[in-house]
């Protein structure tokens, strides 16, 4: 019988947060109340075809089919369907999830080593009071599969022997195997306190767990328990300045993966932002148990991303009342002096307060029980920035005091006398935005102006769980956590304003609801059933848009959505920058409904997992890039300034848009894993996963595509182009094997495969919303003929028009994928301690990248023809780039032993591709020089480390007990490493190869001339590398240096804690800790300036944080 599924309407409950208003989904129709793809945006009404993306789910036996689209899922994804109905008939549902549960197994011997049959075997749960109960088979051998992570207590009771107890620690996604020998009968009850699971002896994955002792003590900076994810071998930061890694944000490649090829998850669900494929809720330190982070070759359980796999558990309450209350307190005043900080002049301020509390508690004791926490943060941050500004003599027009050997009259083509602007000549508009400028504050040329404007950072958390035994076999849990952040940036960033009052403000609220149930319809046969929904809204507002606006000094205004308004950007080389970013205004909200299932089988010598997972996405957002346009002036007279105010502008652009986005998707996931130990010594695990990523579309269809058959833009959905402008991948079949050997009691032998597909972020998709007519960008360039003017610098009837920008996507685009490949030894060194070295090695290929599918070749003339003479850049999007690593990798780790815990990690690597992330980085545009020749990009990736060693450690100091003596511990993490590679390049705004400039941000992406090599053996701020080694090429040809040619500075940083605890009462303890950051004050600089011909070029202007000190107040009971 075909399985009767009830579609009811999504019920939205209180609690998920929503605006005041809703998106517009038809014209005319209102606020759509209930709905479960409303986000927190507010369009204009338009008019809207009726939805064409409807799912029709009326019958699983025939087909799925995507309205309009003429797409289906058929074949292989209904018979696996049906496949794992009939095998498991059990399931909750037709669906899968990674489980954050743990396996205990064994076999019971009596004193001659004969198979004990018939033995009973307990594990309970010593905090929550859980029990459970196995009978030995016939050989001795007992399961208990999808424990909890926890503290336990192992029992064994037969007449053969005498009663065994056991205390052991389940960590999260643990095989524990105990091989028991009962003690003969006459003897007393044998307690024993476990050191189990040092050795990984069943399976050959590859990560760390780290455990709530290391969570909860380690001095982390922000206290974001992802840094500890860099624990791991293998595992870097990613590169400065990438997608993932801004305004504070925490993102790491890991095993040769980019940055957003991992996966996040929350007690077993998704939590994730599919933007960019960042993370979702971070939970608060104290509200963590534990987490694994799962590297390479992990089976085939896991899903979505072909990186590191995430795994967070959160704490539950227990038959006692527990909880935390903290405050953790950070001043400037106690920090070290930054390197770059001027003499004489003050550091910025800083301030944080983070603050929070914890609470378990039963409500029925053994059964229901509740946690809760919440933290609070606040951080008030002077951020310095030194930049030029005109002078008064400048604004008035006389260049004579600036330094400059000429400044030419545009219209005579005669210098001016003694480089004055006559009065006559100075345009009202210019002198008005160059008087916006706030005046120098120090006499230095290039540096004339420093600011020190406070970034406020405010940020609040918290999750509430509920954990109940519905009865002796079946638990239920439900968790809600959510949270919260409002960012004051006083700058928008390195290509926008340095100057004060051109920031942006930056909301974030992420949240994450689950509901999980496990049933044990005996004790080898369990079911996790788990549904979420996951919810991240965000969006970047410009603080212009409360200030000056282009109608206030008269510059034009094109947009007339209020949410636009504010000041064009306007550039002048050699001053700062000034006007309001220009990706500015955006909001999205992305929601992810999950369902997924697990069914797991402990048969003989085999533990079998099988399940499926169910995920729709959607993202509802807007992107009003260049709604207020830019104006750059270049100082081809003699300086730009002049050219500013003078009202002669080099390049303008302004885009008309109408492209709200409505991304809808939908990801099927199905696999099977049997982890087989084949023999007492060889254990095998053998896994298939399956999975279908349907392509994003847009709700209404509302987006064009350049065909490059056609050569023109073509409605998505009609004639040959799909609704996502390229066919969907059917062929992901990701087949996982793992090798463990165990070479006697104290040594295993592991290896292991897995391909791995990777689900692409939802960013690079909204490449659907930037073409005409939803996207109509217009770029506007001098011409002697036609001089463009600062009061019309977007004139609507141009005589030189240049034509539109255009997107394409590859139309056989395939799904990324990451095949992972280790060899390694693990040896015991003693009852806690392990070591472990081996070989990690992966590949990357079809990995998303995008080029100009339109460049014209290199060319000297001011107007240089594309191949298609319609259009400007088209910026196709394809699975075109690989990559390759390969390490040597070691791992070091103690569990607690004699007050001692320790985690330390050394990784030997070296990382090439040919684009190491879709967007780009500071160090490198991510996108080809020569569009036309891609294959020269191949060089070490951005995020490229050669040698990086960790270390964690905690310590109970052995100085004596009392109230002054005992108590005392310390805690630390070591991190040493080389540094990563950057590409020299010319400005992003230089065309000098005359191929084009990139409309979506890439840039020209020219690079210069490499002379000789210009790397220094002695590098200083100064002069990082030989800027004397590059020059200019030829007008209209490419330079010759390679990409990620250079090396940026290492980093050396320890970070140390000293910790007093003081017993107040039995179970009540009160904690002070000093927590010192970059202990030692070592100065690790950012990267130099990279940009030939800039005034800085070579030399570092920035360091990362000098010595920080924060101290902190806890009470626990």
């Amino acid at each position: 019988m075909r399985p009767r599924i009830v579609r009811r309407g999504p019920v939205r409950p209180w609690w998920l947060w929503t605006s005041p208003t809703s998106i517009d989904r038809r014209p005319g129709s209102g606020p759509q109340k209930g709905r479960a793809d409303a986000g927190r945006l507010s369009l204009p009404t338009r008019s809207l075809p009726p939805s064409a993306a409807a799912i029709s789910r009326t019958d699983y036996g025939r087909r799925v089919t995507i309205k309009g689209s003429g797409q289906s899922i058929r074949g292989n994804v209904t018979r696996i369907l049906f496949f794992l109905l009939a095998v498991c008939p059990s399931l909750t549902l037709e669906v899968f999830g990674q489980t954050t549960r743990s396996t205990v197994r064994g076999t019971v011997t009596d004193p001659s080593l004969r198979p004990l049959a018939d033995a009973n075997v307990g594990l309970r749960n010593t905090a929550t009071g859980a029990a459970r109960e196995a009978r030995t088979s016939a050989d001795g051998r007992f399961t208990f599969a999808a424990v909890t992570p926890g503290e336990y207590l192992l029992s064994v009771s037969s007449g053969s022997g005498a009663p065994y107890e056991e205390r052991l620690t389940v960590l999260v996604n643990q095989d524990i195997l105990a091989e028991i020998r009962l003690e003969p009968a006459a003897a007393s009850r044998v307690e024993v306190t476990s050191t189990r699971g040092m050795l990984k002896t069943e399976t050959a994955s590859l990560g760390v767990t780290i455990e709530n002792r290391l969570v909860t003590g380690l001095p982390l900076d922000g206290r974001n328990f992802l840094e500890l994810s860099l624990l791991t071998p293998g595992a870097v930061p990613a590169a400065e300045g990438s997608a993932g890694s801004t305004r504070g944000d925490f993102a790491f490649n890991i095993n040769g993966s980019r940055e957003d090829g991992n996966n996040f998850l929350l007690d077993g669900v998704y939590n994730g932002d599919p933007k960019l494929n960042t993370f979702g809720v971070v939970s608060a330190v104290d509200s963590i148990r534990e987490f694994e982070v799962a590297a390479s070759t992990y089976d085939a359980s896991f899903s979505r991303n072909a990186g590191a796999q995430v795994n967070v558990v959160t704490r539950s309450g227990s038959n006692e009342i527990h909880g935390t209350a903290y405050e953790f307190f950070r001043n400037g005043a106690m920090d070290a002096r930054n390197f770059f900080v001027p003499a004489g002049e003050k550091d910025p301020r800083y301030q944080r307060n983070q603050y929070g509390f914890s609470l378990g508690a039963p409500v029925r004791r053994n059964r229901t029980f509740l946690f809760g926490d919440y933290e609070g943060r606040r951080v008030r941050e002077g951020i310095t920035r030194a930049t030029n500004v005109p002078t008064a003599l400048e604004r008035a027009g006389d260049f004579s005091q600036s330094g400059i050997p000429f400044l030419i009259d545009l219209f005579t083509q005669q210098p001016f006398p003694g480089a004055r602007i006559p009065r006559e000549r100075i345009h009202p508009i210019g002198a008005g935005i160059a008087n916006l400028y706030p005046l120098p504050t120090r006499d230095v040329r290039g540096q004339n102006f420093v600011s020190s404007p406070a970034q406020r950072d405010r940020n609040d958390q918290f999750d509430a769980r509920l954990d109940h035994q519905l009865r002796p076999a079946s638990d239920l849990s439900v968790r809600y956590s959510m949270a919260d952040r409002n960012l004051f940036d006083p700058f928008a960033g390195a290509a926008f304003a340095s100057i004060p009052g051109w920031g942006n403000d930056v909301l974030r609220r992420s949240q994450n609801l689950m509901l999980a149930e496990t049933h044990a319809f005996t004790p080898s046969l369990l079911n996790e059933f788990r549904a979420a929904f996951t919810r991240v809204s965000q969006g970047v507002l410009a603080e212009g848009r409360n200030g000056i606006q282009n109608a206030q000094i008269g510059l034009p205004v094109i947009s007339r959505n209020p949410r636009d308004a504010g000041m064009s950007l306007i550039t002048v080389p050699g001053y700062s920058n000034i006007g309001d970013d220009y990706n500015a205004p955006q909001q999205s909200s992305t929601n992810t409904f999950q369902v997924l299932d697990t069914a797991t089988w402990v048969r003989g010598r085999s533990i079998v997992k099988l399940g499926f997972d169910f995920r729709r996405l959607q993202q509802n957002a807007f992107r009003d890039v260049q709604a207020r346009g830019f104006i750059n002036f270049v100082g081809f007279t003699g300086n730009a300034l002049a050219e500013l105010i003078q009202g002669i502008p080099a390049v303008s652009g302004v885009a008309r848009l109408d492209n709200p986005q409505y991304l809808r998707t939908s990801s099927y996931n199905f696999f099977v894993n049997n982890q087989w130990r084949a023999t007492a010594r060889l254990t095998l695990t053998l896994g298939v996963r399956y999975e279908y990523n349907s392509p994003a579309v847009d709700r209404f269809d509302r987006a064009n595509l350049y065909d490059p058959a056609s050569g023109r833009l073509t409605p998505v959905g009609s004639g040959s182009l799909p609704r996502s402008g390229y066919a969907a991948d059917r062929n992901n079949f990701a087949p996982r094997l793992g090798v463990a050997y165990r070479l006697g009691e104290k040594s295993v032998l592991r290896g292991g495969y897995g391909l791995y597909f990777d689900q692409s972020a939802l960013a690079p998709g909204e490449g659907l919303y930037f073409s005409a007519p939803y996207y109509d960008f217009r770029l506007f360039v001098f011409d002697a003929r036609f001089p463009l003017l600062l009061h019309d610098p977007f004139p609507a009837n141009y005589p030189i028009p240049i034509p539109n920008s255009a997107t394409a996507f590859q139309r056989d685009l395939r799904s990324p994928y990451v095949q992972h490949f280790n060899f390694n030894i693990q040896r015991s060194l003693g009852s806690s301690r392990a070591l472990e070295v081996g070989y990690v090695g992966s590949k990357g290929t079809k990995l998303l990248s995008a080029r100009d599918l339109n460049q014209p070749g290199p060319s000297a003339a001011q107007f240089n023809p594309r191949p298609n003479p319609a259009f400007g850049d088209v910026t196709v999007l394809e699975s075109r780039a690989n990559s390759n690593y390969h390490s040597l990798q070691t791992r070091l780790q103690q569990r607690l032993s004699h007050g001692l815990s320790v985690l330390a990690s050394y990784a030997w690597a070296k990382s090439i591709d040919d684009a190491s992330a879709f967007f780009s980085s500071t160090g490198d545009g991510n996108f080809p020089q020569d569009s036309r020749n891609a294959r020269l990009e191949r060089a070490r990736s951005n995020f490229d480390v050669r040698h990086r060693f960790t270390m964690a450690y905690a310590y109970d100091l052995p100085l004596g007990k009392g109230l002054l003596r005992g108590g005392w511990q310390t805690f630390g993490v070591w991190t040493l490493q080389t540094g990563r590679p950057f590409t020299v390049a010319l400005p992003s705004a230089d065309d000098n190869s005359g191929t084009g400039i990139s409309v979506l941000g890439f840039g020209s992406n020219d690079r210069p001339h490499a002379l000789r090599n210009p790397a220094l053996a002695s590098p200083t701020p100064e002069r990082w590398f030989d800027t004397a080694a590059f020059a200019r090429p030829a007008r209209g040809t490419f330079g010759n240096a390679g990409r990620n040619i250079l090396d940026g500075d290492g980093l050396q940083s320890i970070n140390a804690s000293l910790v007093k605890n003081f017993a107040l009462r039995e179970a009540m303890t009160l904690q002070f800790r000093a927590e010192f950051f970059n202990f030692f004050n070592q100065v690790n600089f950012d990267l130099p300036d990279l940009f030939f011909g800039s005034p800085t070029f070579g030399r570092v202007n920035s360091a990362r944080p000098p010595r920080h000190v924060q101290f902190g107040l806890k009470f626990l009971f």
